[in-house]
């Protein structure tokens, strides 16, 4: 066996800043933390490069006195503890002691700082982690930090750093939450010379959260206001409509601290419960104030992980603030069309053989009776209903009817056979007898199902619609990136963009499918589906608008079906040999046979 020996120090630097020195937002994070530890109320943030050539940040604050300059570089020197009982009570954000040792061994750093009560500056250099240069020099109050070269003598990093307009839209979401986080700081961030956020730092929460997401936002957003004693929540959250497909919306805030918790963005989903779509995770961003000593903060080098002493308490206080803002502050807009029932002999699909020659950027027009969304067609005749004996069985049947999403599963033309329709159960389920099989029918799957086939038969006609007005859309860094990624493949799928910037663009024209345009909420599905998977190809974005719109357009549950409208249905599925179920995935039909039945009355066994 080897002999044991002790690491040198450089090596054990470079091994710990593998921890701490991610990526180049790391770097920006932890220097920023010292700043503001520091008492800055001004940050500059410059980048070059996705931040690999260069990372720059120049503050306002104490500055640190020369002849704590070099231990400043030293592995868990660190001003803001000093016994192990202050790891029960952290205030400031940094207190490990391993950032400028960690960030100065892979990188080349030069320090510049004065503090008020010196009359001359700092100017110290350090390369791999080896001090080259210190001098004194002339300077103003504050300290300005440059990195150069991040990871130059650490190769087998570098391989694993991402593009620099990847790792620039990294930095870029960093400094966002950043901005929410410290709303009585002024930020500027400069990304390869050009000013991508500039807050304010007049203190205002809310000032600060349209600083980064754009003034359309406020009317959008709930203000939230909690107070138990034991915790404090302010903050804001955004109406359902705001929902996206990832948590990249959510910002939460501890102490002044940005974390990560699945165990509050649980709660803030449940305190939304049935006012997004499953799948959806609503917009919030929320500052909770607690005790120092009810939290733990030194989970893990990143200290972007907490734990809670009572995390069941303020789980629910979140539940609690985030429903009583929705409660207070949101109205959604409802609008009651009324449709006087009639007789309908309109076909149930908005799609019909004439329709093939409709070009898809024309809006689509309801015929009198038809059914549509929010409407109601003829209603169908009452099926009678009968009351069975109160009295208890003496056992539970516990068979189960035969079931399959399947198509194959079903017989091999469904449907094209005489077929016997027996009535409709809650105004959404039909049930049809062909032979010895019952067919049990979702109305809206089963619509759904043929208006997609029907829109993706016809994909080649989707065009663009120019906007009247043109829609101006604010961008996250990290959908910046895949945005300018994809930029003509959004184009080609019917985007016309003008003025792109690295927050900003400007919708001139969107696709339109069946009569809806597909304007800056479904753009932003389409750069989180796109920014969550390494393979998303054009056609994925495509398919999933395609399968929205039959959704929307497909008629709803509860809605009433004459027996006319839904053999129509039925021969439609016959007709094009329809796969039964619909485009997410859902069953069309649930099959019982007439064995099945008399196996649950226990007519046979």
């Amino acid at each position: 066996m080897p002999k044991v020996h002790v690491l040198p120090p450089r090596i054990a630097n470079q091994i710990a800043a593998g921890e701490v020195v991610e990526r180049p937002s790391s770097v920006v994070k932890e220097l920023v933390e010292n700043a503001i530890d520091a008492g800055a109320t001004a940050i500059t943030i410059e980048i070059e490069n996705g931040g690999l050539d260069s990372i720059r940040i120049i503050d306002n604050g104490g500055g640190i006195a020369d002849d704590d300059c070099e231990t400043a570089f030293l592995r868990h020197a660190t001003s803001k503890i000093s016994t192990a009982s202050d790891l029960f009570a952290i205030h400031s954000l940094g207190f490990r002691g391993e950032a400028l040792a960690s960030i100065a061994a892979v990188s080349r750093v030069i320090l510049q700082t004065q503090t008020e009560e010196d009359e001359l500056g700092t100017q110290i250099r350090y390369e791999g982690g080896d001090l080259v240069e210190h001098k004194r020099t002339a300077g103003t109050r504050g300290t300005s930090i440059e990195v150069r070269n991040l990871f130059y003598n650490v190769p087998a990093r570098l391989k694993f750093v991402k593009s620099a307009r990847a790792e620039s839209a990294a930095i870029g979401d960093y400094v966002a939450r950043l901005i929410l986080s410290v709303p009585q700081v002024a930020v500027h961030y400069v990304s390869g010379g050009r000013t991508v956020y500039r807050s304010t730092g007049n203190g205002s929460a809310k000032d600060a959260l349209l600083s980064v997401y754009g003034v359309n936002m406020e009317r959008q957003i709930c203000p939230v206001a909690f107070d138990d004693g034991y915790l404090k929540i302010t903050g804001f959250v955004g109406v359902p409509d705001l929902a996206r497909a990832n948590r990249s919306g959510q910002t939460i805030l501890l102490n002044g601290r940005i974390i990560r918790t699945n165990v509050l963005s649980n709660a803030l989903s449940r305190s939304f419960d049935t006012r997004v779509l499953i799948g959806r995770f609503p917009f919030a961003v929320l500052y909770l104030n607690i005790a120092y000593a009810e939290v733990d903060v030194n989970v893990h080098p990143a200290k972007l992980e907490v734990r809670f002493a009572n995390e069941q308490r303020v789980s629910r206080s979140v539940v609690v603030a985030c429903s009583e803002a929705l409660i207070r502050s949101y109205v959604p807009d409802i609008e009651i069309h009324r449709v006087e029932p009639e007789e309908s002999t309109s076909p149930i699909f908005s799609i019909s053989e004439e329709s093939r020659r409709v070009d898809l950027r024309a809006p689509m027009l309801q015929p009198s009776g038809s059914l549509r969304e929010g409407g109601y067609a003829s209603l169908p005749p009452r099926v009678p209903t009968y009351r069975m004996p109160s009295r208890e069985p003496e056992e539970r049947l516990q068979s189960e009817p035969a079931y399959s999403a399947r198509a194959a599963d079903f017989p091999s033309e469904p449907f094209s056979d005489p077929f016997h329709i027996i009535g409709c159960a809650f105004d959404t389920y039909w049930y049809v007898q062909q032979g010895e099989t019952v067919y049990c029918i979702d109305q809206h799957a089963a619509h759904e199902r043929l208006l997609y086939d029907a829109l993706m038969a016809r994909s080649a006609a989707i065009v663009s619609q120019t906007l009247f007005l043109p829609e101006d859309v604010r961008l996250l860094p990290t959908e910046s990136d895949v945005f300018f990624t994809n930029k003509s493949e959004l184009e080609r799928f019917g985007f016309v963009f003008s003025d792109a910037t690295e927050t900003r663009i400007t919708l001139l024209a969107v696709p339109q499918i069946k009569g809806n345009a597909l304007k800056a909420a479904f753009l932003h599905d389409v750069l989180e589906f796109l920014s969550g998977s390494e393979e998303a190809r054009p056609n994925d974005w495509f398919r999933d608008a395609i399968a929205q719109t039959a959704c929307k357009h497909a008629v709803k549950a509860g809605e009433r079906l004459s027996h006319e409208e839904i053999r129509q249905l039925l021969e439609r599925l016959a007709a094009q040999n329809t796969l039964l179920t619909c485009p997410h995935g859902r069953p069309v039909a649930v099959r019982f046979t007439k064995m099945d039945i008399e196996k649950m009355f226990k007519r046979i066994v």
